[in-house]
């Protein structure tokens, strides 16, 4: 099994990172645009990526203001099945956000593709956490 694995150091607060990954609002704003998102145990998120594909995420653990857990319903066949984990930690009083997308069948292209672009994305939602805008 494969891992995507990224830390990024996050310079705000556990409530505005939270928020920003939980809410319909504030994911729209640094991932997909077109989703419907709660803050709620066993809710599926949905994030329409195009007019075929739709990523449609439950969650399956969730703790205000250190982490949030889906699980893959739907979405590109290499995902299904798999787990993405936002922990946020605090190490020496500076804010962390430990980004993991595992349960890959393999690492594959696809992978690396996914990997390069949940970095981009991570960069957005720093930004996004940092200064109000992605």
């Amino acid at each position: 099994m494969a891992t995507i694995y990224h830390r990024i150091d996050i310079h705000s607060n556990k409530a505005t990172i939270y928020q920003a990954i939980t809410t319909q609002e504030g994911l729209s704003r640094w991932w997909i645009p077109d989703c419907i998102a709660k803050a709620e145990l066993g809710f599926v998120n949905e994030f329409v990526v195009n007019p075929k594909l739709t990523n449609k995420m439950k969650i399956i653990d969730l703790v205000p203001n250190e982490r949030l857990e889906w699980e893959c319903l739907e979405s590109h066949a290499e995902w299904v099945g798999t787990k993405i984990l936002f922990e946020i930690d605090e190490t020496d009083g500076i804010l962390y956000l430990d980004f993991k997308h595992s349960g890959w069948k393999k690492q594959t292209r696809f992978c690396g593709y996914c990997n390069f672009h949940w970095g981009k994305h991570l960069l957005m939602l720093k930004n996004l956490c940092e200064t109000g805008k992605v």
